[in-house]
Formats: C-alpha cells, structure tokens, sequence
C-alpha cells in the first residue's frame, strides 16, 4: 500500500510526454530532456525505459551527481516497482554495491561509469545511459557524456543517451550531440510565492534563517521546512539558533548533507509526527524528493571549489548561487501542493548572480580526469571533445601532475599509471599507495589516505585554547609528519569506541573518526580486488593484517615488512597512555611520492616561509609538527581570501630520497653565484628538483670567465655594488646611441636596454671575479663593442658632444635626460639662421636660454618661433636689467 502522500507514478506531469520520450528514443537514441522540479523524471524515465524495452535485455544506468541521490532515488524506484533494493533496481556509489546479476535499473555516480569504460570499453552489458541533473555539469559528467557520445558514434549505435535536467540551457547540449531532439515538459503546477529582503542584512546567516523559520510557524502555514545552507558548520550553526525559536509549536530539527551515515540521512525522508525543518547542503537541490516540504529558506550562498592552473593551489569559497540554482531549489516548495520560498538576499542580488553554475571543468583539478582519458588511450586531453574546453594550462598542469608522479612518460601511460588509474582516489593517494606496496606500509598509506577524504579530523584550536593544545600534545610526539598526528588521534579514538565525549575532550570529531575507520577499510578492500586480479603479494599480505587487526586477532611475527606493527599501532593504557613508536621512514617516503611536486624548502631554519616549485612561496601553518625540517611536502595548498598560501599535513624528507625515487627530475648544473659577503663571485654546483635547488656545493676551481663576469654584472645591476667608471661619459654614450635609434631606426643601431647593458658590462667583466676587479676595469670599449664596425664614428657626426656657436667657439651638448641639450647665452641665439639640430635635421637641440648674468630664462626647441611669441613677453624687463647690451 503506497503511502497517503506519494501521488501513483503514472499521475506525474513527465507520463503527459511519454510516448513522445519512447518515439524519439526509437527514432534516434539521443533526447535532451527538459522537466522542472516535480515532474517525476528522475524516478519515471528510466522505468519508462525498462519497461518498453529500449535497452533491450540490458542494463539502463541513471548517472546521479551526489551519492544521496543515487542511494535514495533508488531506493524509492524500487519501492514503486515492489523489489527489494538490489534486485532489478540498484545502486553503486565509491565503496558501496547495491546491485545484483538480475539488476535492470542502476544508479550510479558518474565515477561507477567511468571506472566500467576502462573496463569493458565498449558498455557490453548497458543498453541506455541516462545524464540526471546534468545542469549541475560535473566534471565527471561531462567526460561521461563524451566518452558515451564516442561510443555510440562508434562501437555501440544501439546505445540509448539521455539527457535530462530541470533549468539545463538544452540547446548547447543537443548541438553538441547533433542530431538531438529536445523534449519539455511542463511539471507541476502548483506556484511558489518567493521572497526577498528589502534590504541587505549583515547578521549570520544562520540567525536569518533560523527567524525566517520562525515566520513561517507563526503563519501558521501547513508542511515541512527546507532550509539550504553551504555546509556542515553553517548547518550546525542553523540548528542551534534555531533551538532559541519562539514558537509554541515543536518541530524536529534535521540536518542532511553528503557526510552523514546513510540512517542519519533517511531521517529527513522518514515520516514525522513533527513538522521538520531540514536543514541541508544543496545534496537537496536536485533529484532526491523529501515529501511534504511546502516551504523553502534560500540562504543563497554554497561553497564553490576552484582551482588555480597556473599556481596549483584549491581554494574553496562560499559564493552566491546562479538563478538557476535558486529556481531549483524553489522548486523544492512547489512538488505536491502551493509552497512559499523565501531568499535572504535582496531583489537586486539576484540580478546580479550568473545565469548558470560555472561549469566544474572549467574551474576544477584536472589529474584525475586526464589519467582516466589516457587510461582510454587519449593521449591529447586538450583536444578531446569536451562539451565545454578546459583552460588548457589546467589540462597541461595535470599531464605535468601525472609525469612527476611517475603515471606518464611521453603522454603514455606507464606500469604505475596504469596500476594508479585501479585505485578510486586522486592519483595522488593511488600512487602514494602503490609505493606503499613497494615498501611493506599499505595499511599506513591507505589510513593516511583515508584521513584526508573528508573533514578534518582534529578541530583548529584558539591561541588561548591551552587545555585542548595540552591534551593532543599526546598524538603530536613525532615531528616527521602531521599525518603521523593525525593517526595517533584516529588510533586513539578507536580505542576508546569513538567516544562522543571522549574524543571532544581530546579535540577529535569521533564522527569523522568513525567515517575514517569506514573509508579506511573501504579502500584496503579496494586494494584487494586489484591484489585479485594483479597477484600482488604485498596488497594481499596488507590486506590480510587488515582483517586481523579488524578481529582483533594477533598479528603474525616473520620477516616480511609487512609483519611490523604499523607506524600507528598505538598501546591505550587506561585510555591515554600511548606508546611512541618510532615513525616508518617508509611511510615518510610514500607521502613523499604522492606530493612530491608540493616539495616545499624553508628559506630560514624553524621559520615558516618556504620556497616551493615553480618559483611559488607559502608558510608552514601553525599548527603543524613539521617545525625543523629543512625539507617537507605539503599534501594540502590553500589560498587565503588574502592570496597568501598556506601549507599543511606536512611530512619531513630527505633529499637523498627524491635523488633515489625520482631521479628523472632532478637536474644538475655549475652556476655562478655572487656572495655579497666576500664581494665575490663564486662556483656552485646546485642539485634542483625541477627548478626547486635541493642542494649546493662551491666548486671554486671550476669559474668560468664569461660566466663569472656575467655574474658580477646582473650583480650590479640588482645594485649590489657601484661602479666609478660608469661615469658621466659612458652615460652619454648610452644615451647618444639610444636617440640615434629612436630618431633614424632605418640606420639599425641597436639600443641600449636592462639587457645590452648587463651583456656589456659582462663584456668588460670578462675573466674578473672580485668586486673591486670590476670596480677598476675599464667599461667604455666594451660599451662600444654593442655597435657594429663604423658606428661609432657614426655616432660623432649624427649626435656630436659639441656644436659650432654664433660667438665662433664650440658649445657643449648633453644627452644625460635623453635629448641633446645646450646651455646658451640669449643674446649670442639672435645671431641664429636656424635652430640648431642633429641626427640629419631630425632631432632638435633643446636651448637653455641664460641671461648675461647666468640665470635660465626659458628653454626652446624652435628659436624662431620663441623669438615671434614668447620674446616680446621678456623683451622690456631684460632690457631694462641688461641695458649695456644691444637686444632686437
């Protein structure tokens, strides 16, 4: 019997277009879909599909972009069609199956389909693929969509696609697949009345929604609450401001995001003799349906991943949502009856906000995605027919990514990459725990991996929060890696049951200790199937300590690496106490090879500043254990609102590890170096990790002159020490030939810029290597040497150093202010036929014109024209001053 609440499937506006959905199927195997929210396409079309036959007797595939939505839309679909979950209707998300030989329905992450192409390429088991909520343009999604178009094109005509969404811009996407009809449906009816501030409010946001829930029950108006917020902290903060309402009505208070336990999200579909008041991420935007929500709270704000291509560094933001996104989640309130939605920003915000979500391959980390599509044998990522291009540094970033983690040598996939692309995790934790399997530590790598899969583990303390910082000082005794901490935590708080109060106590969220523990085990079973099918000893050795640990058996002794107890086996006496085993320098060594090209160099011993690769710079976070080490990677950048970088989960190395494991990128070379404490140029050999010096040795014996005089110049030049001969006279030869060649560029002397001058004084430099050597050497031959042969001379007829006068004697020119200049007597100028100039009647010379006692009067570049309009102005007063000269 099917609930009060939920309508019969066949009521719902998307059955109104069915045998339209059916015919274009049948016609051509491609439909873009458009249904508003409510329409019931999501758990209708793909029993439309099944039940009409139009995969045959093979699998239909419903891509969710949230593992909520596939696990709950499944479940109802198999609710509807009366079998039991895992049977003809089922799910698979990372970690979790729920689908079974006879399973003809399944809904999947975009992931899961990914993971089956590298398999079997060509889908043999699937006979549709079904894009739900392909508005939200996941990154997977739009490589799914691609690689299923490709393969339709291809290998499988028979291959049904479609694509299907609430506010998708449709006609890009049929473009795209061309030929693709474009079918709309018109969903419910039932209208939304929406609401805005009237004017920006700058109190919490969780204080605004927990009083516009408090409206809402003293109106009186019937159905649950649906309130979205960005995150699991504004969540928590929502709920307990809203534990303050002033209401006579009990409500029960919910939340729901992506981080819960499966039971703990079932609680907001479940049925309440309570209002409730859901308080969610936008998990609840699309897709899932919680029945009976009549009213909606928008603080229209999510937080947005991006990702910088050029610097490598994530940053997560809350941002404002898109319209579209509003209209979704609006849509929330209008399912089964009139709703209301009320928006915590202003009519004129909403203007203001882009149309749609940026796409997230325009804006994401690219690695994993580019190490698939090789994986499929595209070796040209860039070039690939993306729905919408990625920034093309980002595709290069992650093929660079990929080759310093050892996964591809000349955009070819190698042994590693391919044993990497197995494993369900950024190629960063696969290829940490393929060395893990080299090295005996797999159950290390595959915890340390699991402890940064999703929320920290250990709160961020206060300064002042003395007690909290006094208390983990116990998990802090090793300072060769954060990660080592973290372990010790996690080890601590399974001992002790994850214990709400007792991990609080020692700052753990035991939450997020239990979902570790899950993802820990999640990923070691991961590694067995691939142990399955690779034969790799060490994966089954891991695996199988693993278990025993799990049963609490005791570990076999023997001498294979894996008998040692791992690096986070702890001893909890009364609950506290634990041993400190000394850290596995082969666990340090596998979170090396994960971050390697996040290798960071402290400029200054126990200080924070670091140099990174890349010419990029960060500072070591506070919090960190990592206080001494001259070297470390970082496995986490992020960017402050201030753009500086911050690192953390840092682990000590050696650079003699990355000389062993990754010679390939190391590059040797004799440099010249100034040491400004002798005053001297000295010979270095540096060792660099890409452009990252890891080491350097002085090799004096070995100067080269040139090189050493080029040093000693940009030495100079960066103003490390002045030059006595770099006088008044080579300043107008720099100058002269600088005016000849903007003045007569067709005679083709080249000029003297930062880096002509730096090669000339390197010139003069030649074979010195001491400060004073270069203080004493002679500049103005090799100034003369940038010329060709003759232009000097040139250089004395077209900007000469002195001008024939009108008084019969030369006057001196000056070109330091790059224009020839000459300091006159006015009274000598009237004598003038024309105005003096150089450079072949091009350039003319600036006259300083002085009166008989010295004083400047004025200054022209036309005698002529100064002595028509500006003279007369003077005539009188210098006349009468100077009466013993005869003025005209």
């Amino acid at each position: 019997m099917r609930p009060p609440f939920m309508p019969a499937s066949t009521a719902l506006p998307i059955w109104k277009i069915h045998t339209d959905i059916l015919h274009t199927l049948r016609g051509g195997n491609r439909l873009v879909l458009v249904a508003p929210t409510g329409s019931g396409k999501t758990t209708q079309v793909p029993q439309m599909l099944l039940d009409a036959g139009i995969a045959g007797e093979k699998m239909i595939v419903v891509l969710q972009p949230r593992r909520v939505a596939a696990r709950t839309v499944a479940t109802r679909v198999a609710w509807e069609r009366e079998t039991r979950l895992g049977a003809e209707v089922g799910y698979q998300i990372r970690f979790d199956d729920h689908t079974s030989v006879g399973t003809r329905i399944c809904f999947v992450t975009e992931g899961i389909l990914l993971r089956w192409l590298q398999d079997d390429r060509s889908l043999s088991k699937i006979g549709a693929v079904v894009f739900d909520e392909f508005h939200e343009r996941n990154l997977l999604s739009d490589v799914a969509l691609a690689l299923v178009k490709h393969l339709q094109q291809t290998q499988r005509p028979d291959l049904a696609m479609v694509v299907m969404s609430a506010t998708l811009d449709a006609e890009p996407v049929a473009a795209y697949l061309d030929p693709c009809p474009i079918l709309i449906s018109e969903g419910q009816s039932f209208p939304v009345e929406v609401g805005y501030l009237s004017m920006p409010d700058q109190r919490p946001i969780t204080v605004q929604a927990a009083e516009a829930v408090e409206r809402i029950l003293h109106d009186e108006d019937p159905g649950d609450i649906l309130v979205f917020m960005p995150g699991r902290g504004e969540i928590q903060g929502t709920l307990d401001a809203l534990r303050g309402l002033r209401t006579r009505e009990r409500v029960a208070c919910i939340p729901l995001h992506g981080e819960l336990e499966p039971q703990e999200q079932d609680r907001a579909f479940a049925p309440n003799s309570l209002r409730k008041v859901i308080v969610a991420t936008n998990v609840a935007e699309t897709s899932i349906t919680i029945d009976g929500i009549r009213h909606v709270v928008d603080s229209g704000i999510a937080r947005v991943a991006r990702y910088d291509a050029e610097r490598g560094i994530g940053t997560l933001l809350l941002e404002p949502i898109s319209r579209a996104s509003a209209d979704q989640r609006k849509g929330r309130a209008g399912r089964t009856a009139p709703g209301t939605c009320h928006r915590l920003w202003t009519v004129i915000s909403h203007k203001d906000r882009d149309e749609r979500n940026t796409p997230e391959i325009q804006r994401s980390d690219l690695a994993e995605v580019v190490l698939l599509l090789h994986s499929l044998g595209i070796r040209e990522a860039a070039s690939f027919d993306w729905l919408d291009k990625p920034d093309p540094q980002a595709v290069q970033r992650a093929e660079r990514l990929l080759t310093m983690l050892g996964a591809l040598l000349d955009a070819d996939l190698t042994p590693i990459g391919h044993q990497m692309r197995r494993l369900p995790m950024h190629p960063r934790y696969s290829r940490m725990l393929i060395e893990a399997s080299q090295r005996g530590c797999v159950a290390d790598a595959a915890l340390c991996a699991a402890l940064v899969s999703g929320r920290d583990l250990l709160a961020r303390l206060d300064r002042d929060d003395v007690s909290t910082q006094a208390a983990r000082e116990m998990f802090e005794d090793s300072p060769d890696s954060d990660f080592i901490t973290l372990m010790r935590a996690y080890d601590f708080a399974k001992a002790n049951a994850f214990s709400f109060d007792r991990c609080r106590s020692y700052g753990i969220n035991a939450q997020v200790a239990r979902q570790v523990e899950q993802t820990f085990q999640q990923i070691m079973h991961a590694a067995q199937q691939i142990d399955s099918q690779s034969n790799s000893s060490r994966f089954r050795e891991a695996s199988r300590l693993v278990s025993e640990k799990s049963a609490g058996l005791p570990e076999s002794a023997g001498d294979h690496p894996l008998s040692q107890k791992p690096v986070h086996g702890v001893t909890v006496l009364g609950g506290a106490n634990l041993s400190s085993p000394k850290p596995n320098e082969a666990l340090l060594r596998c979170l090396m090879a994960g971050f390697v090209d996040q290798l960071a160099k402290r400029r200054t011993p126990g200080k924070p500043e670091c140099d990174l690769t890349d010419q990029r710079t960060g500072q070591l976070v506070r919090e960190s254990v990592v206080t001494d080490a001259a070297y470390f990677v970082a496995a986490n950048l992020r960017e402050t609102p201030s753009r500086q970088t911050l690192l953390s989960l840092a682990t000590a190395v050696q650079p003699a590890w990355i000389a062993e494991m990754f010679p390939q990128h190391l590059s040797t070379t004799l440099e010249h170096l100034f040491d400004a404490q002798n005053k001297r140029v000295a010979a270095t050999r540096l060792v660099r990790y890409r452009d990252l010096v890891i080491e350097q040795k002085a090799q004096q014996r070995d100067l080269d002159p040139v090189a050493s005089g080029r040093c000693l110049a940009e030495a100079h030049r960066a103003g490390a020490f002045d030059l006595p001969l770099m006088d008044h006279r080579l300043k107008q030869f720099i100058a002269r030939v600088n005016l000849v060649h903007a003045t007569l560029p067709e005679l083709e002397f080249a000029p003297f810029d930062e880096a002509a001058i730096t090669t000339s004084l390197a010139r003069a430099f030649t074979g010195l290597t001491l400060v004073k050597e270069a203080q004493a050497a002679p500049l103005l031959p090799a100034f003369h040497q940038h010329l060709d042969k003759g232009q000097v001379s040139w250089l004395d007829e077209l900007v000469p150093l002195t001008l024939p006068w009108s008084n019969g004697g030369p006057i001196k020119l000056s070109y330091v202010n790059d224009t020839p200049e000459a300091q006159v007597k006015l009274q000598d100028c009237f004598a003038l036929i024309s105005h003096p100039t150089l450079c072949e009647g091009r350039l003319p010379v600036t006259l300083s014109l002085h009166t008989p006692d010295g004083k400047r009067l004025a200054s022209t570049t036309d005698w002529s024209k100064f002595q028509e309009r500006e003279w007369p102005k003077h005539r009188q007063a210098v006349a009468k001053k100077f009466s013993g000269v005869l003025w005209r």
